[in-house]
């Protein structure tokens, strides 16, 4: 298979610098010591030297802006082991939205000991890698805003004349930028041409998956496409990728229609992800673009390809504008296009590069089904395509991200960048779930299997006949259960006394015995829709009658459209995957409403829903 092709200048490096050093999980150890002098830093970076941290090696932090394939400077750095000579592997770690090329640099092998546990830049270098980080094009000092220096693209003159803003890792400009200065590396001597890796998360991790699916191919801004060469014309061969709590259909993720599907048995048939036009997830739409307003700089109508201050103004806008708003289809165009590795073609065996890749069960920003989709596109086609995946409690807002789940997670990382690197095939299994531990008390459990659908061993079908009536106004007044469960104004598990917010319809059930939720639940439902245009969102809640409180466990959202007034709809629907046990005596409730905000944004146009035929089949493990 193409993924395995080994030249003997990587076999040479390898051996020396990786295999033997990452033996088992890539283990390290050592003793801190003086610093050596160091290594010669290319590209006009300035070197300092470093002693070795606990476990690790001497050092060498190469700092300063290098410019890019179009001038922009990028703040970059690049870290080396002291004793590194010749051409090393590369492993590019890309940062998330808002930060900077710090993101992924540590002053220990531990890093932050959950999502830089032994992943970090001190971890690699201590395994004989290059490691490069460098801050995304438009952000803090590579022509952004950096407010605890008082830096700004406005008073930078290396920052004029050119496209210097962000483009939200487009595919002719962030990708770019990440093939640009791994070719400056390669040419310098500093980087193995055949053996790149590139890891990032959130907003690293996208950028991860759009490299691992671009064949080794550049996407010029005029929209010509190029092999990946460096600039003095050596080949370039991308050896894996490892996205964290990434997105696969950018658009999806932030404005979700409800069509999406796991591909599981009993799970309604996939559809469209933009038809018809989905749900602003507004809480997270306004967090983000905020954030970035505070460190980037936005390019605004000058450039339609990367116009994010009008398209988020266009989608903020809500129904029935949106849905007819040329800016929207604009967005939605570019987003799909040029940021969203769902879309790209799938490669053959001999362009196929080898991913691992770490997705949050609780995440509300990226939820699993992003990778779910991702891996079932790749593997349909080819079902020993090289793609493996790890779900787990870990990622963005509710994700506790407990160390231990990050030890196994990156050990996992660690165990198949080793294989890959060595030109074998890794020995894992294609999914890696573990469930959420979120209740005192409530157990965590790691399950394997060769697909996602197989993690399911069973299932259980809960209905109750209504009807139940919910009406929508355009400026509803969130109850505590909205409150308290939007992503961005609160972190980590959900968990409350039990209640029902005022104008949602609820059921509740308790199972006959304990049981291990494992997938997407999925929900059947009867819609009698007065109205032209609504959203069903909804929220599945593990409650505890001994205490009196509930957690969430999973939601999810799904935009209808009716053909005329008073029409009649027998929907579908699947909830965010995940993994959760449900302990003895405890309940499952859940409420479906057609206002969730502030999590998600309410419909502009009123509209009331009359609910009857509802189930609910819950997968489980048992």
């Amino acid at each position: 298979m193409g993924w395995m092709a080994t030249g003997p200048g990587r076999r040479m490096v390898l051996a020396a610098a990786v295999v033997a050093a990452v033996a088992a999980t890539m283990g390290a150890s050592g003793r801190a010591g003086a610093a050596s002098p160091g290594v010669r830093c290319p590209l006009g970076l300035t070197g300092t030297a470093h002693a070795a941290p606990p476990g690790g090696v001497a050092y060498t932090m190469c700092t300063g802006r290098v410019a890019s394939f179009d001038g922009t400077p990028l703040d970059t750095d690049l870290t080396m082991p002291a004793s590194a000579r010749g051409a090393l592997p590369l492993i590019v770690m890309l940062h998330g939205w808002g930060q900077s090329k710090t993101g992924f640099e540590t002053s220990s092998l531990a890093g932050n000991g959950t999502s830089t546990w032994h992943w970090n830049n001190l971890w690699f270098a201590a395994h004989g890698f290059a490691v490069l980080t460098y801050t995304a094009r438009g952000f803090h000092r590579s022509c952004g805003q950096d407010p605890s220096t008082g830096y700004s693209y406005t008073s930078d003159p290396a920052c004029a004349g050119k496209a210097s803003w962000t483009h939200l890792a487009d595919r002719r400009w962030e990708i770019h930028d990440t093939q640009y200065l791994t070719g400056l590396l390669v040419d310098a001597g500093t980087a193995d041409p055949s053996a790149v890796v590139v890891t990032g998360d959130s907003y690293g991790g996208g950028q991860s998956w759009l490299l691992a699916l671009s064949q080794d191919q550049v996407l010029r801004p005029d929209g010509r496409l190029a092999s990946w060469r460096s600039p003095d014309g050596v080949p370039i061969r991308l050896a894996a990728a490892v996205p964290q709590f990434s997105w696969t259909d950018l658009a999806q993720a932030l404005v979700d229609n409800g069509r999406a599907t796991d591909g599981s048995p009993g799970a309604p048939p996939p559809g469209p992800h933009e038809s018809p036009y989905g749900v602003e997830k507004q809480s997270y739409t306004g967090a983000l673009f905020a954030d970035g307003a505070a460190t980037a700089q936005y390019a605004g109508a000058n450039d339609p390809s990367a116009d994010l201050p009008g398209w988020f103004t266009a989608i903020s806008a809500g129904e029935p504008a949106a849905q007819a708003d040329p800016l929207v289809a604009q967005a939605l165009s570019q987003l799909r296009t040029y940021r969203s590795a769902y879309y790209l073609p799938v490669p053959s065996p001999a362009t196929q590069v080898p991913v691992f890749a770490a997705q949050g069960v609780t995440d509300p920003l990226f939820p699993a089904i992003q990778l779910v989709q991702m891996v079932n596109k790749l593997t349909t086609p080819y079902p020993a395509y090289p793609v493996w995946a790890a779900l787990g409690d870990l990622g963005h807002s509710y994700a506790a991200n407990p160390h231990a789940l990050w030890v196994s997670v990156n050990d996992e990382a660690n165990t198949f960048l080793s294989a890959v690197l060595a030109g074998q095939r890794p020995q894992l299994p294609r999914f890696t779930l573990t469930t959420a531990g979120c209740l005192p008390g409530q157990p965590v459990t790691t399950y394997h299997a060769a697909s996602f659908a197989a993690l399911a061993t069973g299932s259980l079908r809960l209905s109750a006949p209504g009807p139940a009536t919910v009406t929508s106004t355009p400026s509803p007044v969130p109850g505590p259960e909205a409150v308290q469960t939007d992503p961005v104004a609160n972190a980590g598990c959900r968990v409350m006394n039990t209640t029902t917010d005022p104008g949602v319809a609820a059921w509740t059930w308790t199972p006959a015995t304990p049981l291990t939720l494992a997938g997407a639940p999925v929900i059947h439902v009867t819609v009698a829709l007065n109205g032209t245009d609504a959203e069903l969102a909804a929220r599945l809640w593990d409650v505890d009658p001994a205490t009196g409180q509930q957690a969430l466990i999973t939601r999810g959202i799904y935009r209808l459209t009716g053909p005329a007034p008073g029409s009649t709809q027998r929907l579908a629907f699947q909830l965010w995957p995940t993994a959760w046990q449900l302990s003895p005596g405890h309940q499952l409730k859940l409420e479906l409403t057609p206002d969730d905000s502030p999590t998600w944004r309410p419909d502009n146009l009123p509209t009331t829903m009359t609910l009857t035929r509802l189930s609910l089949t819950i997968p489980t493990q048992d």
